[in-house]
C-alpha cells in the first residue's frame, strides 16, 4: 500500500461502543475484544502519526433528526432503547483516542463512514487510493465503511488487531469475510 496515497480511517472509537460506562458496557456486550484492540490502535496511531500521514477519524452521532423506524428498529427493536452516541454527550465522545489538529472528524449517522458525509469528497481531493481501516465494531460500522470504500475503488487494509467487536467469533468472521473479498488483512503486532 503506498502510505502517501493511504489515509488512516479511525472508526466509532467512541465512549459508547467502547468503555465499560458506555451505552454497550453497561448492557451484555462483551468489551474485551474492544478494549484489546484499543490498546493495539493507540500504539498503531503513534505509529502512522510519526510519519505525517492523513488520520480521519469517522464517529457516529444519533439524534430524533436521523433516527428513522427503520433505524431504531435495529438490535431486534432495541435500538429504541439504547441511545448511542447523542449529540453533545460523554458517550459521543472520542475514548482513548484524540484527534489532533491535522486530523479530519467526519460525522456519520449510519453504519458506513460513506453514506450521508463528504468522506469520498475529502479522499478523492486528497488523492487517497488506500484505506487502512482500524476502529469499531469490526463486523458492524468497520466492515460498513470498508465495503462501501472498495465499491468506490478504493484499496482496503484491515489493520485486524486495531479493530473490535462484541465477540471473537464476530470480529473473526469479518476479518474473514473482508480479507476474501474486499481487500487485505493485516495485524499491526
Amino acid at each position: 500500500m503506498a502510505h502517501l496515497k493511504s489515509a488512516l480511517l479511525v472508526v466509532d472509537v467512541q465512549n459508547d461502543f467502547c468503555s465499560p460506562e458506555g451505552v454497550f458496557g453497561k448492557t451484555e456486550f462483551d468489551l474485551a475484544q474492544v478494549e484489546n484492540a484499543i490498546d493495539s490502535l493507540e500504539s498503531f496511531l503513534r505509529w502512522w502519526r510519526s510519519r505525517n500521514w492523513p488520520v480521519i477519524f469517522i464517529r457516529t452521532i444519533h439524534s430524533e433528526w436521523t433516527d428513522s423506524d427503520s433505524w431504531l428498529d435495529r438490535i431486534e427493536g432495541s435500538g429504541r432503547e439504547m441511545k448511542i452516541c447523542r449529540p453533545d454527550t460523554w458517550g459521543a465522545e472520542f475514548y482513548r483516542v484524540t484527534p489532533q489538529l491535522n486530523d479530519l472528524v467526519v460525522t456519520k449517522h449510519r453504519f458506513s463512514g460513506f453514506v450521508g458525509t463528504d468522506l469520498n469528497l475529502v479522499l478523492r481531493a486528497r488523492g487517497i487510493e488506500s484505506l487502512c481501516m482500524t476502529g469499531v465494531t469490526t463486523n458492524v460500522c468497520v466492515e460498513s465503511t470498508a465495503r462501501d470504500g472498495f465499491n468506490l475503488d478504493f484499496r482496503i487494509l484491515l489493520v485486524e488487531d486495531c479493530c473490535g467487536a462484541f465477540s471473537v467469533e464476530e470480529h473473526r468472521a469479518s476479518v474473514h469475510n473482508i480479507g476474501r473479498y474486499f481487500g487485505l488483512t493485516a495485524e499491526w503486532k
